[in-house]
């Protein structure tokens, strides 16, 4: 069994995904590198030790966790302490806007960042003081992405004296007694800071828009030459196929010359003609033509006479005497073309005529004046609209319906329109399928 190839696109397509993987992926790690370079760079901004941040901690924020035990009830207490932090954040947000704003303008990066409160953990009663982290104070607007500045653990004690009046319970006296009562509270604290650089995205796209550029049009480049590449496989491909088929068509482009050749030995063994002699001259020199370079047109000084076209059509009618035949010429003087010009317009009209199905043709060749007509009619099945204007390409041959079947070489339509072109003539063809088909040639 014959191992069916692979199509030279599926390859290319195959090789074309991985290249774009490829692409990707070096594309994907370089953004990652970028931005984790431009990371770094926002982050060694923010720990210049020039910068004094010493305004945000005057805050004193953690005094408010003192007053926790001023509320039996915990929610109270967590309530009020959340509200403190929060008023210490509106306060601040502002100025430490505008700050932040004066201190990287130069820089060209849009900082944000933030002080979070993660964990307080009372150490005298073993227990969560806040359930959830909370913001101490940060930039508006605020970070989109927490990228870790730095974190810090310590402990917190603090330590207050309180008075309070007792009533003394001396029965001899009805005095009062100030009783001074010691209050401490120690607390184990973990804070972090984080930042974000907001126009991150700006910049890689600023910085790295020439390499997506030059791999974008790396991608077009490379899909460009395959198209280019392959539409010139296909040309070649093509070129072979007909190539084969012309050298597989050669010989049946003989049997014209051939038959009439062996019509005419027939006649001679019947009588001898000097009609038939003439006939077989001229279709050995049709013979000799055939052998010729398939581009080479031979062209004579010598113009064609009515005389030689007569005898030229009369040797097709005694070819296919089937044929219902209407021939008129007319001529004043000698044609406008030799007569292997004439022979060979006229040869291939008429045997595309006859291939395609002509029962009956009208052949008319008139010479009047400075001008030369030839024209062609037949009842044949005609030409589909789509396929008439590739008829007079060189090795183009109509392959619709049941046409294929017909041998030829592609090259009859391509001469004759040729050899019009050299004389500056005009070709018009008139034909509907299943209605025949009519050629006219005005020079």
């Amino acid at each position: 069994m014959k191992k069916k190839k692979i199509h030279p696109i599926v390859y290319f397509s195959l090789l074309f995904v991985v290249l774009v993987s490829i692409q990707a992926y070096f594309l994907y790690n370089t953004v990652l590198l970028k931005r984790n370079e431009i990371k770094a760079r926002a982050k060694g901004i923010l720990e210049k030790v020039d910068v004094d941040y010493k305004f945000l901690e005057d805050t004193n924020w953690d005094e408010s966790l003192y007053k926790w035990y001023e509320y039996p009830d915990k929610k109270i207490s967590e309530a009020s302490f959340i509200k403190s932090i929060k008023f210490v954040n509106d306060s601040l947000s502002p100025t430490l806007q505008k700050f932040v704003e004066q201190q990287y303008k130069e820089t060209g990066l849009k900082l944000a960042f933030k002080k979070e409160l993660k964990r307080v953990y009372d150490l005298k009663a073993h227990n969560e003081i806040i359930s959830n982290p909370l913001v101490i104070y940060q930039t508006n607007p605020k970070p989109e992405e927490n990228y870790l500045l730095s974190e810090s653990n310590w402990e917190s004690t603090y330590s207050a004296s309180k008075t309070e009046d007792v009533e003394n319970i001396d029965p001899k006296g009805g005095i009062k007694k100030f009783v001074s009562q010691n209050s401490e509270r120690s607390y184990n604290i973990t804070q972090a800071m984080y930042f974000d650089v907001l126009n991150l995205n700006q910049i890689l796209f600023k910085e790295l828009w020439s390499l997506f550029l030059v791999s974008i049009v790396l991608m077009i480049l490379v899909l460009w030459l395959y198209f280019q590449s392959y539409k010139k496989y296909k040309e070649q491909h093509l070129q072979v196929l007909l190539l084969h088929d012309t050298i597989d068509n050669v010989a049946h482009e003989f049997k014209t010359p051939l038959a009439t050749l062996k019509v005419a030995s027939k006649q001679m063994r019947i009588i001898k003609k000097d009609e038939t002699l003439d006939l077989m001259d001229r279709q050995i020199h049709r013979l000799e033509h055939l052998l010729k370079p398939l581009d080479e047109v031979e062209t004579l000084d010598k113009k064609a006479t009515e005389q030689q076209i007569h005898d030229f059509l009369q040797d097709y009618t005694v070819l296919y005497p089937e044929i219902h035949w209407n021939i008129n010429i007319q001529s004043k003087d000698d044609f406008k073309m030799s007569s292997v010009e004439m022979e060979t317009i006229l040869g291939n009209l008429i045997e595309n005529s006859i291939k395609y199905g002509g029962k009956a043709l009208d052949i008319k060749v008139m010479q009047l004046q400075d001008s030369l007509e030839i024209g062609v009619k037949d009842n044949g099945i005609g030409i589909a609209k789509e396929e008439q204007r590739k008829i007079f390409d060189k090795y183009y041959r109509v392959a619709t319906n049941n046409i294929h079947n017909v041998k030829g070489l592609g090259l009859g339509l391509y001469l004759v329109q040729k050899m019009v072109q050299k004389h500056q003539g005009t070709i018009q063809m008139k034909s509907d399928l299943g209605k025949g088909c009519e050629i006219t040639i005005k020079i």
